[in-house]
């Protein structure tokens, strides 16, 4: 049996295999820079916090009590960079911003509970941390290079 390809459909082919090629090398060389980057948990040096779970950080952000409460007062929301904060409330959390603050406002209304305290500059984070020992919050690990007296008590992710 003798098989005959035209060297129109030869042509067709290799034109769908370059797509595919560029396609692949698109995606490959989309900024990883993002994916390499760690967030960790952070709190005060001196805090005492030596480790925590993931299911207590995640009560603690909703206001809760962990088993680590004697040690871990008090979550500090860091708003600096609003992707950050949208990859904890996925990874961490497991909701969406619009679950996670309904969840606040209803532990709030039902039981009289604190707000969560909620930072937009990273100075501002360092202070409250500094000052407020005992207190948690999460940063991007390049951006802890830049904060003084904290210490990184978990990588998230």
């Amino acid at each position: 049996m003798n098989l005959h390809i035209s060297e129109h459909y030869i042509r067709h082919c290799k034109r769908h295999v370059y797509l595919l090629l560029v396609i692949v090398l698109t995606m490959l060389s989309i900024d990883l820079s993002y994916a390499e980057n760690k967030v960790v948990l952070i709190a005060a040096k001196g805090s005492g916090i030596e480790s925590i779970s993931n299911r207590d950080i995640r009560r603690v952000f909703l206001g809760l009590k962990s088993a680590d409460s004697e040690i871990v007062n008090r979550p500090v929301i860091n708003l600096n960079n609003k992707e950050i904060y949208e990859e904890f409330l996925k990874n961490i959390m497991h909701m969406t911003e619009g679950a996670y603050k309904r969840k606040l406002v209803k532990r709030i209304f039902r039981n009289g509970s604190e707000e969560i305290k909620e930072v937009e500059m990273l100075n501002e984070l360092n202070a409250h941390l500094t000052n407020n020992v005992g207190d948690i919050s999460f940063v991007e690990n390049t951006v802890f290079d830049k904060m003084t007296d904290i210490e990184v008590i978990k990588v998230l992710w």
